[in-house]
């Protein structure tokens, strides 16, 4: 985890913005190999909570990790192939929630901001469907404190479907003490690094 004497409502000196930065550099800065090696562990501890956790069949949403973020290939190849569905995000313009379609990863497409989401025209699935959301961002706090990139997507999304379990895949170096929380912001219910799953409780 960061360093605890850090300040901020955000987990650092200016809030959400400078703990945006300030954790982008650390997760840019982890090797190659560090990332790849950090990835293989969370998505092993991702899949046994999502066994443990979701019934044969369930919907699971999943993103496909741009630049530098814990990969989720391995998730997608083991939801398959263990009774359970998946569906990644897309954003709508003019929308603040994602909408979510059933596709294979390999038909994924570059689109807004870079990334890889499925074709407006791709099968789609309605939010209430969704049993679990596996999310991505910048910068956690173990009393499920998310920071993104600020657009709000993941919040407009979650808050439409309250009853859906919230896992936020991260690496150890990107938890911070504290993150000010908004009236918007949503929490996970577990994230899960390379060292850990960490329950919020």
């Amino acid at each position: 985890m960061s360093d605890p004497s850090t300040p901020g409502p955000g987990g650092a000196p200016g809030g959400k913005r400078a703990t945006r930065k300030m954790l982008l550099a650390l997760r840019d800065a982890l090797t190659p190999a560090t990332r790849t090696s950090a990835s293989r562990s969370i998505a092993d501890r991702a899949t046994a909570l999502l066994d443990v956790k979701l019934p044969q069949g369930s919907l699971v949403a999943l993103y496909a990790a741009k630049g530098t973020e814990v990969e989720t290939a391995e998730i997608d190849g083991h939801a398959g192939s263990h009774g359970m569905r998946v569906a990644y995000p897309r954003i709508v313009p003019g929308d603040r929630r994602l909408a979510f379609h059933e596709v294979p990863r390999q038909e994924l497409v570059i689109a807004r901001f870079g990334l890889r989401e499925p074709r407006p025209d791709a099968p789609a699935v309605a939010l209430d469907q969704i049993t679990a959301f596996v999310i991505p961002g910048i910068a956690f706090d173990r009393a499920g404190g998310r920071i993104g990139w600020g657009r709000g997507y993941y919040d407009a999304t979650l808050e439409a479907v309250p009853s859906a379990l919230r896992i936020a895949l991260a690496f150890e170096c990107q938890l911070v003490p504290h993150i000010g929380r908004e009236p918007h912001d949503m929490p996970v219910h577990y994230i899960i690094t390379e060292v850990a799953t960490y329950a919020v409780v």
